[in-house]
């Protein structure tokens, strides 16, 4: 195997080929390993990709690679780990700004800057989850003011397509604000 993937340096020919093999080989094995961690198969498929990503990213040589599984395995548990926390302050957040949305009457402008700056990272938490396309589209509808068709023409997409990514936006920053299972994050 040749060649290391680093931040400035893509995956040569033959290390793409290599790393296609490694991933064939490991792929479902680590996606099922990790789902008997997680008990969601979504978040074990997501953070199997993740994995396979930061292989990539990494500094690690794929021929140095004695032991793959294991090295995968790492990976994926500091991949956990940060996912982990990041829902804890995720959780902290929201219950930060259900506690503001309770007392909203009680405060004075600095309060109500402070609340305000606080959703905005809460709402940048909850967007960030969303898978790309329905991101984009929201950002771009919310952000940007864009119509249907001219967010469709953007992503590629029909405005149907654009619809149900608004909706899916909408319905999961709904959900992890106000608690619905139906479409909240699988359990940690």
């Amino acid at each position: 195997m040749s060649g290391a993937a680093t931040d400035s340096q893509p995956l040569l020919p033959g290390s793409q080929r290599e790393l296609g093999e490694l991933y064939a080989a490991h792929h479902g094995w680590l996606t099922h390993w990790l789902h008997g961690r997680l008990r969601c198969p979504q978040d074990a498929a997501d953070l199997s990709q993740d994995t396979f990503l930061r292989l990539i990213l990494g500094e690690q040589s794929l021929e140095a690679l004695r032991d793959p599984r294991a090295y995968l395995m790492v990976i994926a548990s500091r991949l956990m780990i940060n996912r982990h926390h990041r829902r804890q302050v995720e959780e902290e957040a929201l219950r930060q700004v259900a506690i503001l949305v309770e007392t909203r009457d009680q405060r004075g402008p600095a309060e109500i800057a402070a609340a305000r700056d606080l959703l905005v990272t809460v709402l940048k938490l909850l967007v960030d989850e969303l898978p790309e396309k329905p991101r984009r589209a929201f950002l771009m509808a919310r952000l940007e003011g864009l119509t249907y068709r001219q967010i469709a023409r953007r992503l590629s997409v029909s405005e149907s397509s654009v619809k149900q990514y608004l909706a899916k936006a909408f319905a999961h920053c709904h959900a992890r604000l106000y608690g619905s299972l139906a479409e909240a994050p699988c359990p940690s």
